[in-house]
């Protein structure tokens, strides 16, 4: 019974951290691609 509460505990823990991991890491990239294309504007314009 307690294995199973410490599952319970961790499994919470784990899906309440996974979705603000995730936003981070998709801002991280979208900021390099918006960065590459400002440089490409900037050399063609």
């Amino acid at each position: 019974m307690w294995n199973f509460i410490k599952f319970l505990f961790f499994s919470l823990i784990t899906f309440g951290i996974y979705p603000l991991y995730f936003y981070v890491t998709r801002q991280e990239e979208t900021n390099e691609l918006l960065k590459e294309i400002l440089e490409e504007l900037k050399r063609n314009g």
